[in-house]
């Protein structure tokens, strides 16, 4: 079985609020700086979505537990 590049852990935070905690893995980053973006629409639907405005906290880490910088490049996109 191949090594996917990269892995999500979904974790139920609170049932009866509908949050979650989720955790990316990316086992080779972008040494220039990982790109993550989540889509504003779905295919098939016209509606502007904005999954993005559900983010409550995000934040990043190192294999060695360093944390990492997060910067939001727009209204979908951190680096």
């Amino acid at each position: 079985m191949k090594e996917s590049a990269i892995t999500y852990r979904l974790v139920p935070h609170d049932p009866s609020s509908h949050s979650f905690k989720i955790q990316i893995g990316i086992a080779r980053p972008d040494p220039n700086g990982q790109i993550l973006r989540l889509p504003a629409w779905i295919p098939g639907s016209y509606l502007i979505r904005d999954f993005s405005r559900h983010i409550q906290t995000i934040r990043g880490s190192a294999e060695s537990g360093d944390d990492i910088t997060i910067a939001k490049i727009d209204d979908h996109s951190w680096r």
